[in-house]
């Protein structure tokens, strides 16, 4: 069977559910209400598959393997250049997943300090006041 065969049969039979739903809603049950709610919603998450299944397959990014041979060479050239990436990578990593938030944090704690000796002065400048 085609698949737009298959998927028009899907949408009349939600478009169908529906129309049903809506013109006995107070001579179904309840059970029967939740049963049928239920089965539009497994139809459409059936038409949204369907549909990333067709935008996957005009992308053409399928994960099958189409032949064994390695895809780039494996020379002495490529190993300092795939060995640059990595720690390429690594130095974004670090600096992006652990320098920016340790940034962040002691930005943080220097702004908390700088608040608590701030309350304080003003506690002990109100302090003197009072005495005075």
């Amino acid at each position: 069977m085609p698949l737009q065969k298959l998927r028009r049969q899907f949408e009349e039979r939600r478009l169908s559910l529906i129309e049903t739903l809506q013109k006995n809603k107070e001579g179904l049950e309840l059970s029967q209400q939740h049963q049928i709610y239920g089965a539009i919603k497994e139809i459409e998450n059936f038409l949204k598959a369907l549909d990333y299944a067709r935008e996957e397959q005009l992308r053409g990014d399928t994960w099958e393997l189409k032949s064994i041979e390695p895809k780039m060479k494996r020379t002495v050239g490529h190993a300092k250049e795939r060995t640059r990436v990595f720690f390429s990578n690594i130095g974004i990593v670090l600096k992006e997943r652990v320098a920016h938030p340790a940034k962040r944090v002691a930005h943080a704690m220097r702004k908390k300090v700088r608040l608590v000796k701030e309350v304080a002065k003003e506690v002990k400048a109100r302090s003197k006041e009072k005495e005075e």
